[in-house]
């Protein structure tokens, strides 16, 4: 997990990845707690992903639209492709994780 310590470079880094998740939490947030280990041990060896304090960063809460901690955005090359705050849909972002390894379809496969 990348500890974001300067807001402004390192969220330029995390729009020019294929795939990164983006983590935003806040100090005191029993679910926060929970969620970060789960995110690091389901997703850390595929997907870089970047950990946003919001009280050190309150302009991350405006960029993503945050509106409750925790926040995880998945996004590629900056674009949003599914959120889940507080209640995180791991199955889902698996599911689109998947979709964008870098293994070539099999075609032969594909148009039987």
């Amino acid at each position: 997990m990348i500890q974001v310590t300067d807001f402004n470079q390192e969220l330029q880094q995390l729009n020019q990845e294929k795939l990164a998740i983006a983590y935003i939490s806040q100090p005191g947030c029993s679910i926060c707690v929970a969620v970060k280990p789960q995110l690091e041990a389901r997703f850390g060896e595929e997907v870089p992903i970047y950990h946003f304090d919001g009280s050190k960063f309150p302009e991350v809460a405006g960029h993503f639209q945050a509106l409750t901690a925790p926040l995880v955005v998945l996004l590629s090359h900056g674009k949003e492709l599914t959120r889940s705050a507080r209640f995180i849909d791991y199955p889902a972002m698996t599911k689109i994780i998947a979709e964008f390894s870098d293994e070539t379809p099999n075609y032969e496969e594909l148009f039987r």
